[in-house]
């Protein structure tokens, strides 16, 4: 019963971090894994976290993908995806063998790194397919190690210059194939319990309310503000996930 296995302190834990998170993600289009993965983790350890997120995450994207379906660009969400989905069997692997101290560092230092070029002006229009899927690929494994698929997308996106609502659209359909793929791995592997899937169901009405109170926010970004909001996320992601790591 999750009732014996979560302590009240848990849940106001997990409802607090599901509600911040789903206001990042209907103001920025991604941001949920990357903020709810550490602020959960604080309550409850990674790997029952890593499920509980990437439910709720999952629920969260269909919304949006509905929502604003139209502005999505098609053809990066094709590539993207066969990138993500080539990925994510290696990234299952990962999250069964690996420790959680290792997966934290590595996100971490390489989200600091894509940070750093990106503030520098880093253009990557003319790149060719191949760094699409690419960047899908490394979402992929991240997605289903550590559930925190955003900042390689995130990356790819403002590095090719793809404004506000279709960096949003397109992230949200990409997440949710590579949820719903990723969920299915899970799954099949026997990481999905009653546990988390209770929890989950009780965190689904924060969710809703950080959507509510979200999306009126989405319209007073302009594409400058909009760029350093993604790459504000970014730094503080990677460095929950350091610091995380290290105490």
């Amino acid at each position: 019963m999750i009732i014996a296995a979560y302590s009240v302190g848990q849940y106001l834990v997990v409802f607090a971090a599901v509600f911040l998170s789903s206001i990042i993600s209907a103001v920025a289009g991604f941001g949920f894994g990357l903020l709810s993965v550490p602020l959960i983790s604080l309550a409850i350890p990674l790997h029952p976290t890593v499920i509980v997120s990437s439910v709720v995450g999952l629920v969260t994207n269909m919304i949006q993908t509905y929502r604003y379906r139209r502005s999505a660009n098609l053809m990066l969400v094709k590539r993207i995806c066969a990138g993500a989905v080539a990925g994510m069997p290696l990234g299952f692997v990962v999250y069964v063998v690996v420790s959680d101290r290792v997966l934290r560092l590595v996100l971490g230092g390489a989200v600091l790194l894509a940070v750093a070029a990106l503030s520098r002006g880093l253009d990557l229009e003319h790149m060719g397919p191949g760094f699409d899927i690419g960047a899908g690929f490394l979402s992929g494994v991240l997605n289903t190690s550590i559930s925190t698929n955003g900042p390689p997308l995130a990356f790819a996106l403002q590095a090719r210059r793809v404004e506000p609502e279709p960096f949003r659209a397109t992230l949200s359909v990409v997440f949710t194939i590579s949820g719903v793929v990723g969920m299915a791995m899970f799954a099949i592997g026997g990481k999905v319990h009653v546990d988390e899937l209770t929890l989950s169901a009780v965190a689904l009405p924060a969710m809703w309310l950080g959507l509510l109170v979200g999306f009126p926010l989405r319209h007073r970004f302009t594409p400058g503000r909009f760029r350093v909001l993604v790459l504000v996320l970014l730094v503080v992601a990677a460095l929950a996930a350091i610091i995380k790591a290290l105490v």
